[in-house]
């Protein structure tokens, strides 16, 4: 469930880019430039799978990670006819984008639909196995 920050309302036919939130051990959404809400799990369509270089940059010469990987995409309402079978992973040390878990050669661009998950205190995103990629 999303718990809204300050009643900022979130208007579902506007994309939103959620991200993992280090502090807070959860995922926070953004929508129009500002945070509207956290939440422990999410589930979004039309996905695309954004990364600022600038911001990797940032994280290579600081040492310390700071947000610059979004996932965007239009909140989805839950539907147990999907299959995540895809898992989607991404690492700023390693990685220049976010890439398939199976085979970390191959970048992930976008996906139909995900689910943004919290397991064992840590951020876990799974896809349905429609997924834009590009192997490196």
């Amino acid at each position: 469930m999303l718990k809204s920050i300050k009643n900022r309302g979130l208007d579902k036919s506007k994309p939103v880019k959620v991200y993992w939130n280090l502090h807070r051990n959860c995922y926070s959404v953004q929508q129009n430039g500002l945070v509207v809400g956290h939440t422990d799990h999410i589930e979004l369509r039309d996905v695309t799978f954004k990364v600022s270089e600038a911001g990797r940059q940032r994280v290579l010469k600081e040492g310390r990670k700071n947000v610059h990987a979004f996932v965007v995409g239009y909140l989805d309402d839950w539907d147990a006819d999907r299959f995540w079978d895809v898992k989607v992973i991404y690492n700023p040390y390693k990685y220049d984008s976010f890439r398939l878990w199976a085979d970390p050669t191959t970048t992930v661009k976008s996906s139909e639909a995900v689910a943004l998950r919290t397991r064992d205190g840590k951020g876990c995103i799974l896809s349905e196995r429609k997924i834009g990629t590009h192997c490196a």
